[in-house]
């Protein structure tokens, strides 16, 4: 089941894309260590899932397969502490308060979340995803058509300088993941983490 909708606001010079999906992702065939269903992983296991996330992204926006829907124009986006804090709090919410959506039962937005932890931008993003490995819900993600407002379009879009992702595992075992993207306005001032190699 794919059903989406994306809505564009226009205020001055600040512009948002927020893109609203509700997936059900086929079984993929990728494994990782230490996400079998039913499997509880470690606080340090999940925060790991995040940041190989986070690379897998990094690595979609740089791939020269996707040159022509970036124009080449699309950095590798740096980790915001406060985004990541963001995104894990929705994807916890997700599971506890069994939805999956953009917007909570309480009606709250990405854009009314983001604003809430203090952190500024110009124009934001999110994808969520239910699945059993990031890298399940990535190539999931990249498999969407091309040139679109979905969630491949988030990933892939230059607009964007700063991504969190929050990780929570659902009582199966599931992975509850949601990826949020801003661009930051040039004089902000964020708390950003080294990707380790």
């Amino acid at each position: 089941m794919h059903l989406c909708r994306s809505v564009v606001v226009v205020s001055g010079f600040f512009w948002a894309v927020s893109i609203a999906c509700l997936t059900s992702y086929p079984a993929q065939t990728f494994t990782e260590p230490g996400t079998a269903p039913g499997k509880r992983l470690s606080a340090k296991r999940v925060a790991d899932l995040e940041k190989q996330m986070w690379a897998l992204v990094n690595r979609n926006r740089l791939d020269p397969a996707t040159f022509a829907e970036t124009r080449g124009r699309a950095q590798p986006l740096k980790w915001n502490d406060k985004l990541a804090a963001v995104a894990r709090t929705h994807s916890r919410k997700m599971i506890k308060q069994q939805f999956f959506n953009h917007i909570d039962p309480d009606g709250k937005t990405p854009s009314a979340r983001i604003n809430e932890a203090g952190i500024r931008w110009r124009a934001y993003g999110e994808n969520i995803a239910m699945n059993d490995t990031v890298r399940g819900a990535q190539a999931a993600f990249m498999f969407e058509p091309r040139f679109q407002n979905n969630h491949r379009g988030n990933i892939l879009n230059p607009i964007y300088t700063e991504v969190g992702i929050g990780i929570a595992q659902g009582p199966d075992g599931s992975l509850y993941i949601t990826q949020d993207f801003v661009a930051v306005p040039a004089n902000s001032r964020t708390s950003y983490s080294s990707l380790n190699k």
